[in-house]
Formats: C-alpha cells, sequence, structure tokens
C-alpha cells in the first residue's frame, strides 16, 4: 500500500465531474488500499477518488469510525463504493458540521436529506442497493458530491460563506495544506 497526496481545495479536479469505472481491476482495488491507507491517517471518515487526483467513481468510507448510535452501519466497517448512483433522497433535511480533508480545518453547518436510496458496485463487482438514513446520508452525499465535482462549501449559507473565506484564501495561497503523506492532521468532527 502507499500513501497519497490529498488534493486541496482550489485544484480544478475537485470541480471535474468524474468518470465512470469500466472495468474493477488490481489499479482500482489498489486505488481502494491506497486511499484507505491514506484516508485513516489523514483522519478521515470517508475519502473520494478525486481527492487523491484520480477523476473516478469511487470513494470509501469506514463506518467502524463513526461514534454514537450508528452500529447497524458500524458493523458495515470499510465500505468501497464504485459508480454509485443515488436513486432517492429523503424529503427531510438536517443540519449538521461537516468537515473535509480537501480543506484542512474548515468546518461548516450543511443541510442535507436525511434519507437516500443508493446503488453501487463492490470490489468484487457485485451490485448493491442499499437503505441509509441520518448522519450516514450526510456523509455518503458528501462523497458522491465530490464525484459531482462539487464542495461542501458549495451548500453552505453566504453568512457560513463568510466566516470561512479567510482559511479558504490560506488554503488557496499554500499557507494550510492537506494531508500529504507527511503531516498527520486530527480534528475534532469526522471529516470526508
Amino acid at each position: 500500500m502507499g500513501l497519497l497526496k490529498v488534493i486541496p481545495y482550489g485544484d480544478p479536479i475537485l470541480r471535474k465531474q468524474s468518470d465512470r469505472i469500466e472495468s474493477i481491476d488490481d489499479d482500482v482495488r489498489k486505488l481502494a488500499d491506497d486511499m484507505l491507507e491514506t484516508m485513516h491517517l489523514a483522519g478521515g471518515v470517508g475519502l473520494a477518488a478525486p481527492q487523491v487526483n484520480v477523476s473516478r467513481m469511487l470513494f470509501i468510507i469506514d463506518w467502524s469510525l463513526l461514534e454514537g448510535k450508528f452500529d447497524q452501519v458500524k458493523d458495515k466497517g470499510v465500505v468501497v463504493y464504485i459508480n454509485p448512483v443515488i436513486y432517492s433522497v429523503g424529503n427531510e433535511t438536517l443540519t449538521e458540521e461537516e468537515g473535509c480533508l480537501s480543506l484542512p480545518g474548515i468546518n461548516a453547518e450543511v443541510e442535507r436529506s436525511d434519507e437516500l436510496e443508493i446503488s453501487y458496485q463492490t470490489l468484487e463487482d457485485e451490485e448493491i442497493k442499499e437503505e441509509y438514513e441520518d448522519y450516514p446520508v450526510r456523509i455518503i452525499l458528501h462523497e458522491f458530491d465530490h464525484l459531482q465535482g462539487v464542495l461542501f462549501i458549495d451548500r453552505i449559507t453566504k453568512r457560513e460563506r463568510l466566516k470561512i473565506k479567510s482559511e479558504l484564501q490560506d488554503i488557496l495561497a499554500g499557507r494550510i495544506k492537506p494531508f500529504d503523506g507527511t503531516n498527520i492532521s486530527r480534528c475534532d468532527t469526522p471529516v470526508a
């Protein structure tokens, strides 16, 4: 396995629509392994391929890292979501704080749906369709957004955006950098 560099806010790859994975081969499996190792060392719960400079439709989530009342998903452990498709989202929403490994140190309140139905392929090329609710939906939607070229800061209010303006400028200027394989970050809010 190898550590990957997390791409910072401002890099064009984070704004690009990801390409579908046509074949689940050894390269895809190695990418998933490397992403998992990188995500754990960077202090994340989820990581999308564009965040490590790979514009492919893949993200991973380590559900075992969730704290609290989420036993139904914690038991899933690490899940690799390949070519995910969201079929439906709930009408009810929840607003909670989010962070992102590509935007280190930045957290903001984001409103997201509280239910979803998703399908995806596994590393074994099995097609899975599942329903999620509550906080796990937030994590999936955050990672799925990355595959669409959307960042969580695109979903915040203007007021929230003003609060983080200077931190965004620091990332763009290179004064704050995401995980690059040498710097280990830790934060109170799980990041994706």
